[in-house]
């Protein structure tokens, strides 16, 4: 019977705190159109659950809704209780598919639709749901049109979600609950003609994006008849990130569903919405969706995903705490160009790890004898904490007492605010949504509070010392995971200027050598000196440490002073290892011979460091100095190409804080006043920088600005872009067919692979520099794929040599390595199974002549991973039995005695290695087989 299924797929969700008790769901898509029939009669499906022992589960449809004039939605539910933990794959299967889908092969309407998912039963685990698919496979494919789908799944936990394709399957045997891969599966891109993308840059692709979900073939090819339908499936992993960091991952959903395409002049109608968005929790998102139409039909823009608390037939639900986002207009149909608005006012509930998939679709109404289009989008939105604010530091004889305002009422448990503590000021401010504080500024934790607190007091600060202090909020969003938020604004203590101490003015590099480096340091006379309240003799001492954030100071030099001049404020340090280090200066001001009336301010040399990037070279700098470096022009030298330690200008930068302090140079001068020095850069040539910083004290405007060099450092402009992913192939596996007796004497199994490098990929032309490829291999689908070989870039092949007893079982992708050691992304992943079939023959010879001389399975061991056996004769008595990997009799007793001739009937149970290591379960075997002696 054919049931004209167009998609399907099966979710659970556990629903007692007592038990293993899961609602298992089964989601169908099917056609209104040619299978009515077919589909009233389906009242009826069979569950799977894979436990053993348990039968096959009939479970009634609960319920039909028409999406449309051409698809009806069905849902078959029920509830089971798993007797165990553990990990089990729920199955379905439905006789059959409707015929002539394209890329299957033979009558499909003889292949049987089949759909599972995975879950792990763990008390641990809370109540945990599978994700749900939020948006319906309806839509129509174009000739020569990208095509879009989108499952729009959401999980209600906040796992993380990944995707992968998969190749359809069928039912392994009518009543097993097992399922096997359609063997002659064909990839919709290799279908028809011409095999190029919707703008003809490149060769037809059909891939699924892991991270969106974006399922995309670009673009169906023509058929020999103006329409056609195939069929595909992709599936949807579940991971839960854990108390140690770590994810596990905790099921997987499939769904297999059907594309008509046809061909039509209609174009495609086009989507236009905002790149991801973040926001703080209370903050209001908002944004404009927009649509337009080529052929100027009308439009109507549609959106699903969890945050509207709306399941996919658009009925309520409960997926985020209130208040849900609204979507206006909602499902009517506009003149192009078409919009909306989305609006949605968050919350300390809605703050999660990953962020929202909200799905927008476009579909266009081109008249009743043109196909319906669609354009598919989604905006991811990240909710994060909202950040503590008005922090400010004081010190006090008890120490430095913190306060900040009241933290908003989040009514979350195990809600804190981490106080955070360094030496120095670095005025960091973070960029949007950039969580936590970054470990390179050298915050390290000195409390833990509760967010009801608006107080610390830090007993533990040195008196003294200059400290920075920010405070950070962490909102549980699992038991197991919690959320930092951004960083509050930062409070410093101790960097008031002392009085009667010098002020240091200058810390700037002179010479950039790694022996004989040099750096000028200016200060000046002691503020507010009185020589009437001091007597002389006069001393300045100056210290130096290695590092720009201080460090152990030595004394460098000690100047005497009559405090009237200025030339004995200045001093050049010679002698130094400026290529390597930078370094951090203080001055004590010395009276009456050795008493210290003050020290000055720390203040430390700018250090530049410079980075390779993609046909440019990133600069950065920073100093920990006591005046303000910020809201200042810093400029850019650049050495010159043609005459050697002559630097020019190329930039003057405007930077605001000290995370600002960066410049990409692209061989650009942007500074003409010194002359126009464009240069293209060239990759892997080096290119030498200095920079020079522009500061002042606010509450000292008589020293002016403050000018300071870095040292000279040198960088090289690279090409960084990943190579493209290699097009990975190999031969199907025909298992009707297969060469028992090659496999038999050779004792191992070859998997062959090739691959080629495309010239272009999404329209962008591939590189060429590849040093070499990585070949990466798991054994079972589930489990993580490593690297299994590395070949040479001369190589396009590989062949991976296995024991018979594995067979072919595991998955593979290669990715390809260029000569800077960049790595492309994983290709096409391949799933190989074994055979699920073991073949005994029924003739015994063992007569030593080379033929059937023992009773074994027709392909030795391949694919066994435990065969048993129990061999009767005609009195039913039992004459043998064994059980291990292998199955080798030779017509004896098990007490060595030769059996006479005659038939003997034998009971074996196996179990073959599989792709799923759900699917290595027992298969009982009976038979006969006839002893000639």
């Amino acid at each position: 019977m054919a049931t004209h299924i167009r998609a399907g797929e099966i979710t659970a969700k556990r629903i007692s705190n007592t038990s293993l008790t899961y609602r298992v769901t089964l989601t169908t898509y099917t056609d209104q159109i040619n299978g009515v029939q077919a589909n009233e009669g389906q009242n009826f499906v069979k569950f799977y659950f894979g436990v053993t022992g348990v039968p096959l589960y009939d479970v009634k449809r609960k319920k039909k809704t028409l999406i449309n004039a051409s698809t009806m939605c069905n849902v078959y539910d029920t509830t089971f209780t798993f007797p165990a933990q553990g990990r089990y794959t729920i199955t379905c299967a439905i006789t059959n598919r409707n015929a002539n889908t394209v890329n299957l092969p033979g009558r499909t309407d003889e292949i049987s639709f089949f759909v599972e998912t995975t879950i792990v039963v763990n008390g641990t685990l809370g109540l945990n749901n599978t994700p749900v698919l939020l948006n319906i496979p309806i839509d129509t494919a174009g000739v020569g049109k990208r095509f879009i789908h989108n499952p729009g799944a959401f999980d209600a936990d906040g796992d993380s979600l990944a995707y992968r394709l998969t190749i359809p399957k069928r039912d392994f045997g009518e009543g097993s609950g097992l399922g096997e891969t359609i063997t002659g599966y064909k990839d919709p891109a290799t279908l028809g003609q011409p095999l190029l993308t919707e703008d003809g840059s490149g060769a037809s692709f059909f891939k699924i994006d892991a991270i969106t979900g974006d399922l995309i073939w670009d673009a169906p090819g023509k058929w020999t008849t103006p329409q056609y339908q195939i069929n595909v499936a992709f599936i949807i992993e579940e991971w839960r990130k854990g108390n140690n960091g770590l994810y596990s991952k905790i099921g997987e959903i499939t769904r297999d569903m059907q594309i008509i395409v046809v061909e039509t002049p209609n174009n495609r109608p086009l989507l236009t919405v905002p790149n991801q968005i973040c926001v703080e929790a209370g903050e209001k998102v908002e944004f404009k969706v927009t649509a337009i139409d080529k052929d100027n039909n009308n439009l109507k823009i549609t959106t699903n995903g969890g945050v509207y608390n709306r399941d996919a037939g658009g009925l309520n639900a409960s997926y985020v705490a209130p208040l849900e986002a609204k979507f206006t207009p909602l499902n009517q149909t506009q003149k192009s160009p078409a919009s909306g608005t989305f609006t949605w006012e968050t919350n300390c509930k809605h703050v999660r790890g990953q962020a929202y998939d909200v799905l927008f679709k476009v579909e266009d109404f081109p008249g009743r004898f043109a196909v319906q289009l669609t354009d598919i989008k989604t905006v991811k939105i990240k909710v994060i904490p909202p950040r503590p604010r008005g922090l400010n530091a004081k010190n006090t004889e008890r120490g430095v007492e913190l306060r900040w305002q009241q933290y908003p009422d989040c009514n979350i448990q195990n809600a804190e605010i981490v106080v955070y503590r360094k030496e120095g000021c670095s005025n960091y401010i973070p960029a949007q949504c950039e969580i936590g504080l970054p470990a390179s500024l050298g915050f390290v934790e000195v409390a833990r509070v509760s967010v009801k607190d608006t107080f610390f007091l830090d007993t533990k600060a040195q008196n003294g010392k200059i400290y920075s202090y920010s405070l950070v909020a962490n909102l549980a969003s699992s038991e197991f995971v919690s959320i930092p938020s951004v960083p509050s604004n930062e409070a410093c203590v101790g960097s008031e200027l002392p009085q009667r101490a010098p002020v240091i003015t200058n810390v700037s590099v002179e010479k950039t050598d790694n022996q004989t480096g040099r750096i000028l340091v200016k200060w000046t006379r002691p503020l507010n000196f009185d020589s009437t309240e001091h007597k002389g003799p006069y001393q300045y001492k100056l210290y130096r440490a290695t590092g720009i954030n201080g460090g152990t100071f030595q004394l460098v030099t000690s100047i005497s002073t009559k405090v009237n001049k200025t030339a004995d404020t200045v001093f050049v340090d010679d002698g130094l290892n400026t290529v390597s280090n930078g370094y951090t200066y203080k001055v004590a001001f010395i009276y009456e011979s050795d008493k210290v009336l003050a020290e000055s301010q720390v203040a430390s040399s700018v250090r530049l460091t410079v980075n390779s990037d993609a046909q440019k070279v990133k600069l950065s700098w920073q100093a920990n100095v006591p005046w303000n470096n910020d809201n200042r022009k810093h400029r850019i030298y650049r050495e010159s190409k043609t005459n050697p330690g002559t630097f020019n200008i190329i930039a003057e930068v405007s930077v605001q804080a000290v995370n600002t302090f960066t410049y990409f140079d692209d061989g650009t001068d942007k500074f003409p006043d010194d002359g126009i020095n464009t240069i293209p850069m060239v990759v892997d040539t080096s290119y030498c920088y200095k920079v020079e910083t522009v500061g002042a004290y606010a509450r000292l405007p008589q020293l002016g600005l403050l000018y300071n060099f870095s040292q000279v450092n040198c960088g090289t402009p690279i090409d960084n872009t990943p190579p493209c992913p290699p097009v990975f192939s190999t031969e199907e596996i025909n298992c009707q067919n297969l060469d028992r007796k090659a496999i038999c004497e050779s004792n191992s199994i070859s998997n062959k692979f090739t691959w080629r490098t495309p010239i272009s990929a999404s329209g962008i032309v591939c590189r060429v520099d590849i040093l070499k490829y990585n070949i990466y291999y798991a054994r079972y689908k589930d489990e993580q794929p490593k690297l299994l070989a590395t070949v040479s870039a001369l190589e396009n092949s590989f062949i991976h040599v296995k024991p018979l007893q594995d067979g072919f079982a595991g998955c593979y992708y290669i990715t390809a390595v260029n000569r800077l050691n960049i790595e492309s992304g994983p290709s096409n992943i391949i799933c190989k199974d074994n055979c699920p079939i073991v073949e005994l023959p029924n003739v015994l010879t063992p007569n030593s002549d080379g033929k059937n001389d023992t009773f074994t399975p027709m392909t030795c061991s391949a694919f066994i991973k435990s065969i048993s056996i129990e061999i009767y004769n005609r009195y039913g008595t039992k004459v043998y039995q064994s059980s291990g990997e292998s199955l080798n009799w030779d017509g004896k007793s098990n007490n060595g005695a030769e059996l006479a001739s005659g038939t003997y009937y034998y009971i074996s149970q196996v179990v073959i290695q599989r792709l799923d290591k759900n699917d290595e379960i027992p298969t009982t075997i009976k038979g006969w087989i006839e002893l000639i002696r």
